[in-house]
Parts: C-alpha cells; structure tokens; sequence
C-alpha cells in the first residue's frame, strides 16, 4: 500500500474538488446539483472505460488502487496503445467533469480558488509522483518509453 499512497492521496484531492463543487452546486439550486451528479456519474465511468480499462498495470499495479480495480466490472478491453476515441471520450469526460461547475464556482471565489487548489494538487501528485512509477508503456506520461 505504501507504493500507492500518491495514487490514491491525488484521487482523494480530485474528489474533494468534486465534491465541494457538487455541494455549492446543489446549494444554489437541487436541480443543478442534480445535473453535475449525473455528469459525475456518467463521466467517471466513460474516463474508466476509455482510459483505465486500456491500462497494462490495471490488475495488479495500479498506483490509482481504485480505478484499476473498478475496470473489472466493465466491459473486458485489450491492453494495446490508446486510440484517438479513447483519447476522445476521456477528454471529453473530463471536461464536462471539472468544466461544467466553472460557471457557478466562479461566484463564489473562495469556493473556485478552493477547487483549482484540491484539482491542481491532485494533478501534480499524479504527473510528479505516480506518472514516474507507472508502467503503462501505453500512456503518453510514460517515462519508461
């Protein structure tokens, strides 16, 4: 566990940032909050098919922990390079994901600097910490290729 401490402490600030989003969101009006839950709901699912289910290391070695082990319950995928639909589905996914609260988030700006600080920590943890571990040849942050 001590090898995934980074994987797992980055996914942690990314949903942290999730949440506080949800949270303002569903304090502004429930049918919003309701709308970023379904964004939520179908976006992690689509990044895990697109993107982690595709990942050599996703059985046995994911720094992640969770994603890895949550691709089993999808749809089987070959672990062979990423294709421009994957690449695709995943950004889209992720843009809905963190893009869509910007708007609401921006009226509260204690709430917005909040968000890009958990969001941004999250992404440093994985670029600087998990992506140098990682074994997926696959991945364009791969420093093994």
């Amino acid at each position: 566990m001590k090898d995934k401490f980074h994987g797992v402490f980055s996914l942690i600030f990314i949903f942290a940032a999730v949440v506080v989003a949800l949270i303002y969101m569903l304090s502004l009006s429930g049918r919003l909050g309701l709308i970023y839950l379904v964004i939520i709901l179908i976006a992690n699912p689509i990044v895990l098919y697109s993107y982690c289910a595709k990942c050599l290391c996703r059985e046995d070695a994911c720094s992640h922990l969770f994603p890895g082990k949550l691709t089993r319950l999808l749809p089987g995928r070959q672990q062979k390079p990423y294709t421009f639909g994957d690449y695709f589905w995943t950004g889209i996914s992720l843009a809905a994901l963190l893009g869509f609260p910007q708007i609401w988030l921006w009226q509260s700006k204690s709430l917005f600097i909040a968000f890009w600080i958990l969001l941004l920590g999250g992404l440093i943890e994985i670029l600087f910490l998990v992506c140098p571990k990682c074994k997926n040849e696959n991945c364009p942050n791969c420093k093994l290729t």
